[in-house]
């Protein structure tokens, strides 16, 4: 089971190279149907904000940082102040699942800015390594690294907006 985000309004870099991908993969011939999706993936590469695909073990705690940075909220934090939120809690929760959350295009670009910033601080390594401490003797590790982050990162920047399906 996997996590499929797909832009909701993505900005397209680089236009497509083949021209197959104007065509219904449903009609197409067996090697043309590898022809096909050897050309969307490499399309998706070269324009982030269009999918972003993580499977559940990764999924998890990627979106459990990403509510850490951008949606939890001490109550007793006279500092952190709900207007800190990018994101809601009903967001977040329904975003461990494949409901369809929606994420707005500047709720995106907020989440996009936190998570890079949080990687130039090292702030990424740093929660790295206290997940990894804290989950080393779990029944269950989900694994977490920067490059998963800045990966999704580069997707919220680019997404436009995104769905959690």
């Amino acid at each position: 089971m996997g996590m499929d985000v797909h832009g909701l309004n993505p900005i397209i870099r680089k236009k497509p190279t083949s021209e197959i991908l104007e065509q219904d993969w449903t009609k197409l011939s067996e090697d043309d149907l590898g022809k096909y999706f050897e050309a969307k993936q490499q399309h998706e590469e070269d324009n982030p904000g269009i999918y972003f695909r993580n499977n559940v073990w990764w999924w998890r705690p990627l979106w459990d940082y990403v509510w850490t940075l951008c949606g939890e909220c001490d109550e007793d934090d006279r500092f952190a102040l709900a207007a800190d939120r990018v994101i809601t809690e009903e967001q977040y929760e329904e975003g461990h699942s494949n409901s369809g959350a929606q994420i707005g295009v500047h709720q995106a670009e907020l989440i996009a800015l936190r998570l890079n910033h949080a990687i130039k601080m090292g702030w990424v390594d740093d929660y790295k390594k206290q997940y990894e401490a804290d989950t080393k003797d779990a029944e269950f590790q989900y694994p977490f690294d920067v490059e998963n982050v800045q990966a999704f990162a580069d997707f919220c920047h680019d997404s436009g907006g995104f769905e959690i399906c």
